[in-house]
């Protein structure tokens, strides 16, 4: 499956924003842009349809920035997913030229059940799960690089 830049930056960007907040303190655009490699004017794209999705908060002033809208058990993949390109979890469609029966037996035994499974998924993966693995993997990378020093 390809996912585009745009909707793996964007959720590149909200795990960032999670990590590096607590309560009411924002992050600014361009600390993102720097920890995670991603153009500055790519994320200032990417973050008014986040914006518009109500999952961030924009900030102004000297010590503006974005926020997360919501809490991170409350964010869920398939609204961020959604967010940023409709089409990934969106229904099939074929074209009207191609043989009606065809295009049927498709839909109904691969795409509406891969369909199907990936907005169940989504919908049960939150950006609190995200950064609890986030959490888990540099703590297990962390741990062999200890080890590996040491060793």
């Amino acid at each position: 499956m390809r996912i585009s830049t745009k909707v793996e930056c964007g959720i590149i960007a909200l795990l960032d924003i999670a990590l590096n907040t607590n309560n009411e303190s924002t992050v600014k655009v361009n600390a993102i842009s720097k920890r995670n490699n991603i153009s500055a004017k790519y994320l200032e794209q990417i973050f008014p349809l986040l914006k518009q999705s109500d999952l961030i908060i924009s900030v102004k002033g000297s010590n503006g920035g974005y926020r997360l809208s919501r809490s991170l058990g409350d964010i869920t993949l398939f609204e961020i997913v959604n967010a940023l390109d409709r089409s990934i979890l969106s229904s099939s469609e074929f074209s009207q030229d191609l043989e009606q029966n065809v295009t049927d037996a498709i839909e109904r035994c691969l795409w509406k059940p891969m369909t199907s499974y990936l907005r169940k998924y989504t919908r049960s993966m939150t950006l609190k799960d995200l950064t609890d693995m986030y959490y888990e993997r540099k703590n297990y990378n962390d741990d062999i690089s200890f080890i590996a020093a040491c060793g």
